[in-house]
């Protein structure tokens, strides 16, 4: 008989729905929705009834996108974004 193998003490980070992402990027939940079916920010889409998808996010992989693809650069205060639309 082998051994189990043994779980990790690290515990991976928990999903969080669309409304809780969308309260962490201060977005409205439709842009946040609209932006995943478009494969513009991280999204990880779980099968649902018919060809809807349940979106599911990690806050880690959408603090990521919001440093690296929308970036704010400005002296004048206007902001410039990549990939966001």
């Amino acid at each position: 008989m082998s051994n189990p193998i043994p779980f990790s003490s690290v515990k991976p980070e928990p999903f969080v729905n669309a409304e809780r992402a969308a309260s962490f990027l201060d977005m409205p939940r439709k842009t946040l929705l609209g932006l995943a079916r478009r494969g513009k920010l991280p999204a990880h889409g779980i099968p649902g009834k018919g060809q809807k998808k349940n979106w599911r996010f990690r806050i880690s992989e959408l603090d990521h996108w919001m440093r690296t693809e929308v970036t704010l650069v400005s002296d004048q205060g206007l902001s410039s974004e990549r990939n966001y639309r």
